[in-house]
């Protein structure tokens, strides 16, 4: 490809025939050959074969979280037998800008490496690549790329916040009300014996115990914990304005990671994704690195089917309580189950379960003030 200089040399060769011609002037007759071999010669400089470069890009690492450092290492070695060229390198990195490098001549056998960071200050999918290489003649008047390597990805996923996870012993507001919930739970696990007493579940009567007692002995069992979390994130655009969206998919992280951390049955589902398992932490943040608003109405996938049984704790995080997915959830969920909504637009205080995330502060302190009664979070 002939840059600009050397469409100016074309010109000046062309001028030079062209005066050369008109007042019979052999120098600029001769200036001009000069120019024309010149520009031979380039082309044919950077028309050459480059020797075989093996290129090696080390992602490191491959998914962080946002504001987390994260770069790529270019490791490039000369297999050939004859030097390459300087070249400058070239590697896009996102939507936006890439990574300028230069690499200078390398003998047989000798290897080069450069590294640059990777923005991270916001969640997506950031493709690197592909690396190319552009080769100049001496004097600037042609040029040529070449495509050294493909691309590579790096997936920024949204931060996570430690945050308590409720159980029947905590002191906060919510703890309280699961407590009063598990003891119309069965339970399974044995706690102790203790004498029978009027309403008790005759289902629990131990009778081996009753046996060698002087009256009817009753199996305790230990209160019953919530067993099931299912995290809803309402992606429904016309609920959000400006970043609060963001918030939203932070503290559906959050929850997220929270309660797989604990240990309980998690389930997190949207407009169109339904994900459990053992790996449903990881899989949820994978998915809400690249998750947009939807326009128009984004229904939720089925609340039905595939959780245990027991206490159940179903978290919707969107824009305000107000929400109509909020008043559906509400009408579906079960009696075992209880629904705490989180805010991520606008929050106003309520006696429901309601939790305010339209700042990360927000939604530390009012989490925590809910499940344990205190406003400093409980980092793990």
């Amino acid at each position: 490809m002939i840059t600009r200089h050397g469409w100016t040399a074309i010109i000046a060769a062309v001028a030079c025939f062209v005066i050369g011609r008109v007042f019979g002037l052999i120098e600029l007759y001769v200036l001009g050959v000069g120019i024309v071999i010149a520009l031979l010669v380039a082309v044919i400089s950077v028309q050459r074969r480059l020797p075989p470069l093996n290129v090696k890009r080390i992602v490191s690492p491959a998914m962080v979280a946002v504001g987390e450092p994260a770069r790529v290492d270019i490791q490039l070695a000369n297999l050939g037998r004859q030097a390459s060229p300087y070249l400058q390198l070239w590697e896009p990195v996102g939507n936006t800008g890439g990574a300028p490098m230069q690499l200078a001549k390398l003998a047989p056998g000798q290897a080069a490496s450069a590294a640059y960071r990777v923005p991270t200050a916001r969640r997506g999918l950031i493709r690197t690549g592909p690396l190319r290489a552009l080769r100049r003649d001496v004097l600037g008047l042609t040029e040529r790329t070449t495509t050294l390597a493909g691309t590579d990805e790096v997936l920024i996923v949204p931060h996570s916040i430690p945050l308590p996870f409720p159980s029947v012993g905590s002191s906060g507001r919510l703890g309280q009300h699961l407590r009063m919930k598990s003891w119309g739970q069965t339970g399974t696990e044995f706690h102790s014996l203790r004498e029978y007493q009027r309403g008790d579940d005759i289902r629990r009567i131990n009778w081996k115990a009753s046996a060698r007692a002087t009256g009817l002995i009753v199996r305790e069992t230990a209160l019953e914990g919530i067993r099931r979390c299912t995290v809803v994130l309402d992606a429904n655009a016309a609920e959000y304005t400006g970043d609060s969206f963001e918030q939203a998919v932070v503290a559906a992280a959050s929850v997220t990671s929270s309660a797989a951390h604990a240990g309980v049955n998690t389930r997190f589902i949207t407009h169109d994704v339904d994900l459990r398992g053992p790996d449903v932490a990881a899989n949820t943040l994978r998915w809400l690195a690249t998750v947009e608003p939807v326009t128009g109405v984004a229904e939720v996938a089925s609340m039905n089917g595939g959780m245990s049984e027991g206490m159940g704790l179903v978290v919707i995080v969107t824009g305000a309580a107000t929400s109509p997915v909020v008043g559906e959830l509400r009408s579906s969920i079960s009696q075992d189950e209880t629904l705490v909504v989180v805010c991520a637009t606008t929050y106003s205080p309520s006696t429901r379960f309601v939790v305010d995330a339209t700042s990360t502060e927000s939604l530390i302190g009012t989490w925590s003030h809910l499940i344990v009664g205190s406003t400093q979070a409980v980092h793990s």
